[in-house]
């Protein structure tokens, strides 16, 4: 019988998205002899995006969301380290979360997500939910929709790209019928698609009775109404952020570089620096 090959090297895993998810999934299946794994992320779980307009349609349960990664680094033979990593010290390599001792590392990886909240906005941090982090926005829904009742199905979406225009309408399903859905967006909504596709979201919105307006710029938010550039008050009793993408503003300390705050990647996604 061979001794067992002694832990040499340490892979650290900082936050827990869905490509370290499916890392750890791998790992345990093949593990590379030598080498010690470790998961750094603020909670037990994580919650997979792909299905969110499932669950803001009601076809899933909020738990089903989650994924489970006590479960998946038992599987995978790693350690898990329930906190927010908030500063990475290259010099020294290693890893720095608040309340316990520094994290060494030979390889890092960095799938932490992004944010969706729009702090420029005046008002929506105090009266609007971020479409991300998502485990915030899914806890804030489902209480909302436990708790909607007669007039008070007013939905207003920040934000006419694809996700904002898929959650309007994952919104007024789940509401049904008599609620008001309303997409608010800057510029051309759907920008993104191609003309055919846009024409065939923006008329199946229309079936579903869901407004959507473009060119209307979002001036405030207060409780109940996002005010626009234009003096229209738009009344809303949930209203929802999606047209923003914000790095986590502690990369900027990392010494990498940097695209917008986002880590500058080469083709393999292997940081340039």
């Amino acid at each position: 019988m061979q001794p067992p090959i002694p832990l040499t090297r340490d892979l650290v895993l900082i936050g827990g998205g869905h490509c370290h998810a499916l890392v750890l999934l791998m790992w345990g299946m093949k593990p590379l002899p030598g080498v010690r794994l470790t998961l750094i992320n603020p909670d037990p779980s994580a919650a997979y995006s792909g299905m969110l307009p499932g669950h803001v349609a009601g076809h899933y349960p909020r738990a089903a969301l989650q994924i489970d990664l006590v479960r998946l680094a038992r599987h995978a033979g790693a350690r898990l380290i329930l906190g927010r990593a908030e500063a990475i010290d290259r010099a020294a390599r290693r890893v720095i979360v608040p309340g316990r001792a520094a994290i060494a590392y030979d390889i890092a990886s960095i799938d932490i997500g992004i944010t969706s909240a729009m702090p420029a906005i005046p008002g929506f941090a105090e009266h609007a939910v971020p479409a991300k982090p998502l485990d915030a926005f899914a806890d804030r829904w489902q209480r909302f929709c436990e708790a909607a009742t007669g007039s008070a199905r007013r939905v207003a979406v920040i934000g006419g790209g694809v996700a904002g225009v898929e959650l309007a309408l994952a919104a007024a399903h789940r509401l049904g019928e008599g609620a008001r859905v309303t997409v608010i967006e800057a510029e051309t909504p759907l920008a993104a698609l191609g003309r055919g596709a846009a024409a065939a979201l923006l008329a199946h919105a229309r079936r579903l009775g869901v407004t959507v307006t473009g060119n209307a710029r979002v001036a405030a938010v207060e409780a109940g109404a996002v005010i626009l550039a234009d003096g229209r008050r738009i009344a809303a009793d949930f209203i929802l952020g999606a047209a923003a993408t914000f790095p986590a503003p502690w990369l900027t300390g990392t010494g990498l570089a940097l695209d917008q705050g986002f880590v500058r990647v080469d083709p393999c996604l292997r940081s340039i620096s």
